[in-house]
């Protein structure tokens, strides 16, 4: 399993894919915005299309989660 916890982009807990910068800009919601607010949101993984869970950090870091559950 990859490490997930406050990674400098946001690695994919199903297959362990580390999004890259054109990654976050195409996906759906603003990944960079949820980092400086320290928002969570729903993201796909655009490699293994599985949805996964996204916590912000202001420094800017993320960690990710199976579920929003799992992120507290």
């Amino acid at each position: 399993m990859a490490d997930t916890f406050q990674q400098r982009t946001p690695t994919c807990p199903h297959c362990g894919y580390a999004m890259d910068h054109d990654d976050m800009v195409d996906a759906a919601d603003d990944v960079f915005e949820a980092a400086v607010n320290e928002q969570r949101l729903p993201v796909t993984c655009p490699s293994c299309d599985a949805q996964y869970w996204l916590q912000g950090g202001y420094s800017p870091h993320y960690t990710t989660a199976f579920s929003e559950e799992e992120l507290s």
